[in-house]
Protein backbone atom coordinates (compact mmCIF):
# COMPACT_ATOMS: atom_id res chain seq x y z
CA UNK A 1 0.00 0.00 0.00
CA UNK A 2 0.99 3.63 -0.36
CA UNK A 3 3.49 5.16 1.99
CA UNK A 4 4.87 8.64 1.38
CA UNK A 5 7.44 9.94 3.83
CA UNK A 6 8.33 13.58 3.25
CA UNK A 7 11.30 15.27 4.88
CA UNK A 8 13.57 18.15 4.06
CA UNK A 9 15.73 15.90 1.95
CA UNK A 10 13.67 13.12 0.39
CA UNK A 11 10.37 11.42 -0.34
CA UNK A 12 9.89 7.66 -0.37
CA UNK A 13 7.15 6.08 -2.50
CA UNK A 14 5.97 2.52 -1.92
CA UNK A 15 3.47 1.35 -4.50
CA UNK A 16 0.92 -1.46 -4.39
CA UNK A 17 2.80 -4.50 -5.73
CA UNK A 18 -0.46 -6.36 -6.38
CA UNK A 19 -1.26 -4.01 -9.27
CA UNK A 20 -0.51 -5.03 -12.86
CA UNK A 21 1.20 -1.73 -13.70
CA UNK A 22 2.84 1.30 -12.14
CA UNK A 23 4.91 -0.57 -9.57
CA UNK A 24 8.55 -1.64 -9.85
CA UNK A 25 10.43 -4.18 -7.77
CA UNK A 26 12.25 -1.52 -5.73
CA UNK A 27 10.97 1.28 -3.51
CA UNK A 28 11.30 4.71 -5.13
CA UNK A 29 13.29 7.31 -3.20
CA UNK A 30 13.49 10.84 -4.58
CA UNK A 31 15.83 13.41 -3.10
CA UNK A 32 14.64 17.00 -3.31
CA UNK A 33 16.63 20.14 -4.05
CA UNK A 34 19.20 18.43 -6.26
CA UNK A 35 20.14 20.61 -9.22
CA UNK A 36 19.85 18.62 -12.43
CA UNK A 37 18.31 15.64 -10.66
CA UNK A 38 20.00 12.53 -9.32
CA UNK A 39 20.92 8.99 -10.32
CA UNK A 40 17.97 6.60 -10.14
CA UNK A 41 18.19 3.50 -7.97
CA UNK A 42 18.42 0.13 -9.71
CA UNK A 43 15.02 -1.37 -10.57
CA UNK A 44 13.12 1.71 -9.34
CA UNK A 45 11.62 2.38 -12.78
CA UNK A 46 11.09 -0.99 -14.46
CA UNK A 47 9.24 0.42 -17.49
CA UNK A 48 11.94 2.77 -18.78
CA UNK A 49 13.80 1.49 -21.84
CA UNK A 50 16.36 2.98 -24.19
CA UNK A 51 15.31 3.50 -27.81
CA UNK A 52 18.43 3.14 -29.92
CA UNK A 53 19.46 3.74 -33.52
CA UNK A 54 22.38 1.68 -34.79
CA UNK A 55 23.13 0.75 -31.18
CA UNK A 56 23.26 4.34 -29.89
CA UNK A 57 20.78 5.80 -27.41
CA UNK A 58 18.46 8.37 -28.97
CA UNK A 59 15.41 8.58 -26.70
CA UNK A 60 13.66 7.02 -23.77
CA UNK A 61 10.50 4.93 -24.03
CA UNK A 62 8.01 3.48 -21.55
CA UNK A 63 6.81 -0.11 -21.52
CA UNK A 64 3.05 -0.56 -21.83
CA UNK A 65 3.19 -4.34 -22.34
CA UNK A 66 5.89 -6.92 -23.03
CA UNK A 67 5.89 -5.96 -26.72
CA UNK A 68 4.70 -2.34 -26.89
CA UNK A 69 6.15 0.93 -25.64
CA UNK A 70 5.27 4.60 -26.01
CA UNK A 71 7.76 7.25 -27.11
CA UNK A 72 7.87 10.62 -28.87
CA UNK A 73 7.08 10.72 -32.58
CA UNK A 74 10.06 12.97 -33.30
CA UNK A 75 12.32 10.19 -32.02
CA UNK A 76 11.31 7.78 -34.78
CA UNK A 77 9.99 9.88 -37.67
CA UNK A 78 13.29 9.85 -39.58
CA UNK A 79 13.86 6.12 -39.08
CA UNK A 80 10.55 4.64 -40.22
CA UNK A 81 11.90 4.11 -43.74
CA UNK A 82 14.87 2.23 -42.27
CA UNK A 83 13.31 0.54 -39.26
CA UNK A 84 15.98 -2.16 -39.16
CA UNK A 85 18.35 0.35 -37.53
CA UNK A 86 16.05 0.72 -34.50
CA UNK A 87 16.16 -1.39 -31.35
CA UNK A 88 15.37 -1.16 -27.66
CA UNK A 89 17.46 -1.94 -24.60
CA UNK A 90 15.56 -2.94 -21.46
CA UNK A 91 16.47 -3.99 -17.94
CA UNK A 92 19.28 -1.58 -17.06
CA UNK A 93 19.94 1.90 -15.70
CA UNK A 94 23.49 1.96 -17.09
CA UNK A 95 23.75 2.09 -20.88
CA UNK A 96 27.47 1.30 -20.72
CA UNK A 97 27.22 -1.87 -18.64
CA UNK A 98 26.20 -4.69 -21.00
CA UNK A 99 27.21 -7.38 -18.50
CA UNK A 100 24.02 -7.01 -16.45
CA UNK A 101 22.06 -10.27 -16.65
CA UNK A 102 18.68 -8.57 -16.75
CA UNK A 103 19.46 -6.71 -20.00
CA UNK A 104 17.29 -7.56 -23.00
CA UNK A 105 17.63 -6.16 -26.51
CA UNK A 106 14.92 -6.34 -29.15
CA UNK A 107 14.63 -5.13 -32.74
CA UNK A 108 11.75 -2.81 -33.59
CA UNK A 109 9.06 -4.53 -35.66
CA UNK A 110 6.66 -1.65 -36.24
CA UNK A 111 6.27 2.06 -35.51
CA UNK A 112 2.92 3.87 -35.38
CA UNK A 113 3.02 7.65 -35.10
CA UNK A 114 0.05 9.78 -34.08
CA UNK A 115 -1.86 10.56 -37.31
CA UNK A 116 -2.00 14.26 -36.38
CA UNK A 117 1.65 14.63 -35.40
CA UNK A 118 2.77 18.17 -36.23
CA UNK A 119 6.56 18.41 -36.35
CA UNK A 120 6.64 22.18 -36.82
CA UNK A 121 4.49 22.99 -33.78
CA UNK A 122 5.41 19.87 -31.78
CA UNK A 123 1.80 18.75 -31.45
CA UNK A 124 0.68 15.13 -30.85
CA UNK A 125 4.34 14.16 -30.48
CA UNK A 126 3.68 10.54 -29.61
CA UNK A 127 4.34 7.14 -31.17
CA UNK A 128 3.87 3.47 -30.31
CA UNK A 129 6.71 1.06 -31.03
CA UNK A 130 6.34 -2.71 -31.28
CA UNK A 131 9.07 -5.31 -30.77
CA UNK A 132 9.44 -9.02 -30.10
CA UNK A 133 8.05 -9.84 -26.63
CA UNK A 134 10.35 -9.22 -23.68
CA UNK A 135 10.74 -11.87 -21.00
CA UNK A 136 8.81 -10.69 -17.96
CA UNK A 137 9.78 -12.45 -14.74
CA UNK A 138 11.01 -11.72 -11.23
CA UNK A 139 14.56 -11.89 -12.59
CA UNK A 140 13.94 -9.48 -15.47
CA UNK A 141 13.09 -6.58 -13.11
CA UNK A 142 10.78 -5.16 -15.80
CA UNK A 143 7.41 -3.54 -15.16
CA UNK A 144 4.76 -1.58 -17.06
CA UNK A 145 3.72 2.05 -16.64
CA UNK A 146 0.01 2.69 -16.02
CA UNK A 147 -2.01 4.88 -18.34
CA UNK A 148 -4.47 7.30 -16.70
CA UNK A 149 -8.02 6.11 -16.23
CA UNK A 150 -10.69 7.92 -18.21
CA UNK A 151 -11.78 10.03 -15.22
CA UNK A 152 -8.30 10.48 -13.77
CA UNK A 153 -6.35 13.74 -13.95
CA UNK A 154 -2.63 13.39 -13.17
CA UNK A 155 -1.86 16.81 -14.73
CA UNK A 156 -3.10 19.06 -11.93
CA UNK A 157 -1.33 22.41 -11.67
CA UNK A 158 1.43 22.47 -9.01
CA UNK A 159 1.21 18.71 -8.50
CA UNK A 160 4.52 16.87 -8.09
CA UNK A 161 5.65 14.91 -11.13
CA UNK A 162 8.76 12.83 -11.77
CA UNK A 163 10.78 12.83 -14.99
CA UNK A 164 13.38 10.17 -15.79
CA UNK A 165 15.80 9.69 -18.65
CA UNK A 166 19.35 9.57 -19.94
CA UNK A 167 19.46 13.21 -21.07
CA UNK A 168 22.04 15.93 -20.56
CA UNK A 169 22.59 16.78 -16.88
CA UNK A 170 23.36 20.42 -17.67
CA UNK A 171 22.30 22.82 -20.39
CA UNK A 172 25.93 23.97 -20.53
CA UNK A 173 27.56 20.53 -20.93
CA UNK A 174 26.83 18.65 -24.15
CA UNK A 175 27.28 15.17 -22.67
CA UNK A 176 24.47 12.63 -22.25
CA UNK A 177 24.36 10.72 -18.97
CA UNK A 178 24.82 6.97 -19.44
CA UNK A 179 23.18 6.43 -16.05
CA UNK A 180 19.43 6.83 -15.67
CA UNK A 181 18.53 9.99 -13.77
CA UNK A 182 15.39 11.20 -12.03
CA UNK A 183 14.07 14.60 -11.03
CA UNK A 184 10.96 15.94 -9.30
CA UNK A 185 9.16 18.81 -11.02
CA UNK A 186 5.79 20.56 -10.84
CA UNK A 187 3.13 21.04 -13.50
CA UNK A 188 2.61 24.68 -14.48
CA UNK A 189 -0.56 26.38 -15.61
CA UNK A 190 -0.63 26.76 -19.40
CA UNK A 191 -1.44 30.44 -18.88
CA UNK A 192 1.64 31.14 -16.74
CA UNK A 193 4.46 33.25 -18.17
CA UNK A 194 7.01 30.45 -17.87
CA UNK A 195 4.77 28.10 -19.81
CA UNK A 196 3.71 30.61 -22.45
CA UNK A 197 7.29 31.44 -23.35
CA UNK A 198 7.91 27.80 -24.31
CA UNK A 199 5.49 28.25 -27.20
CA UNK A 200 2.75 25.92 -25.95
CA UNK A 201 -0.10 25.89 -28.49
CA UNK A 202 -2.73 23.47 -27.21
CA UNK A 203 -3.31 23.19 -23.47
CA UNK A 204 -5.61 20.20 -23.98
CA UNK A 205 -2.71 18.06 -25.22
CA UNK A 206 0.36 19.93 -23.93
CA UNK A 207 1.50 21.14 -20.53
CA UNK A 208 4.65 22.50 -18.91
CA UNK A 209 6.65 21.14 -16.00
CA UNK A 210 9.69 22.39 -14.10
CA UNK A 211 10.53 24.32 -10.95
CA UNK A 212 9.95 27.96 -10.13
CA UNK A 213 13.53 28.33 -8.90
CA UNK A 214 14.96 26.57 -11.96
CA UNK A 215 17.84 24.10 -12.11
CA UNK A 216 15.67 20.99 -12.34
CA UNK A 217 13.92 19.88 -15.50
CA UNK A 218 14.33 17.53 -18.43
CA UNK A 219 17.03 18.07 -21.03
CA UNK A 220 17.65 16.98 -24.61
CA UNK A 221 18.13 13.23 -24.72
CA UNK A 222 15.30 12.80 -22.22
CA UNK A 223 12.93 12.94 -25.20
CA UNK A 224 10.05 10.54 -24.80
CA UNK A 225 11.17 9.86 -21.29
CA UNK A 226 8.05 9.57 -19.12
CA UNK A 227 6.70 12.32 -16.91
CA UNK A 228 4.92 10.47 -14.12
CA UNK A 229 2.46 11.11 -11.29
CA UNK A 230 1.95 8.93 -8.21
CA UNK A 231 -1.80 8.31 -8.10
CA UNK A 232 -3.69 5.74 -6.02
CA UNK A 233 -0.58 3.78 -5.03
CA UNK A 234 0.81 3.50 -8.55
CA UNK A 235 2.84 5.47 -11.10
CA UNK A 236 0.78 6.87 -13.96
CA UNK A 237 2.06 8.26 -17.26
CA UNK A 238 1.14 11.96 -17.15
CA UNK A 239 3.05 12.98 -20.25
CA UNK A 240 6.03 12.48 -22.54
CA UNK A 241 8.98 14.83 -22.75
CA UNK A 242 8.68 16.51 -26.13
CA UNK A 243 10.92 19.57 -26.03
Amino acid sequence: METIVDSIHSATYKCDSSLSCGCSTSTTILTSRIVGGEAASNNAWGWIISLQESGEHTCGASLLTSEYAVTAAHCVENSISNISTLSILAGTNDLNDTSIRSIQRRSIINVTMHPDYDKLNILNDIAIIKFSPLIISSNSKLAFICLPKQDEDPFKTNSSLVAIGWGYTSQFIDVVSNTLRQVTVQAFSSTSFDCQRTGILNSSTQFCAGTITGGKDTCQGDSDGPLMAFVDNRWVLAGITSS
